[in-house]
């Protein structure tokens, strides 16, 4: 793993309270995240709640936007199970805001009031998978957030929109499905169908295991062990 700051990029994520030099799961996905994306263009990983897999990804794009290789962050999040936004009130701000929460936890780690200043000038680009038709992203550390939850139209629409220039992040957890609409192919959701599709294709997938908010997150995530039992399976 080398020594310790033997890349200051760690040195930036300890001093933000994240020491992933001793995690080798959270090693493996920051390297993932920042290597160039003409050798990996798109990391994919599913993983339980707690593991940091959202945090690390703003995070490192954030790392990166700071000394502009790329020039945008774009997050895209899954509105599930609030598919259809029209009722919520305010403006389309205003509606995504609640669906935005985990970024912007995440770059208070950066710097308090970062995220309002990056919106402010375009370096900072939220929307939900609602309104993802129609653009283009080019030069930007893109993060797709919920991606369990999507289907596979939607993670079409969406990352069909990156070209070569961005990283590309898909993150989701197949222990936590929302969307209770999902069509599954062959057993798979649309994620890990899409994770399948990509093989071979300057990608990598990463796991990450361990849950950092404790015992009782990591005991409610296992629920699906219990109800196995009770079902006799």
């Amino acid at each position: 793993m080398g020594g310790k700051y033997q890349d200051i990029r760690f040195k930036w994520m300890e001093e933000r309270g994240f020491n992933i030099l001793a995690d080798p799961h959270q090693y493996a996905y920051a390297q993932a995240l920042w290597q160039d994306v003409g050798i990996v263009q798109s990391v994919w990983v599913d993983a339980k709640a707690g593991t940091g897999k959202t945090t690390l990804a703003v995070l490192c794009g954030a790392y990166e936007l700071e000394r502009e290789t790329y020039q945008r962050i774009i997050y895209v999040r899954n509105a599930v199970p609030v598919r259809e936004q029209g009722f919520l009130p305010g403006d389309l701000k205003e509606k995504e805001a609640p669906y935005m929460a985990p970024l912007y936890d995440a770059l208070e780690y950066v710097q308090p009031g970062i995220a309002e200043k990056w919106q402010q000038s375009g370096k900072l680009v939220t929307l939900t998978s609602s309104y993802a038709r129609g653009v283009n992203w080019k030069d930007a550390f893109i993060i797709i957030d919920e991606a369990q939850s999507f289907d596979l139209e939607e993670l079409q629409a969406v990352l069909t929109r990156c070209h070569d220039s961005s990283k590309v992040v898909v993150i989701g957890s197949t222990r936590q499905v929302d969307n209770k609409k999902l069509q599954r192919i062959a057993g798979l959701t649309p994620f890990e169908v899409y994770m399948e599709h990509f093989k071979g294709k300057l990608a990598v997938f990463c796991k990450l295991e361990t849950n950092y908010r404790g015992d009782f997150a990591e005991h409610a995530d296992a629920i699906q062990e219990t109800v196995k039992r009770l079902k006799g399976e």
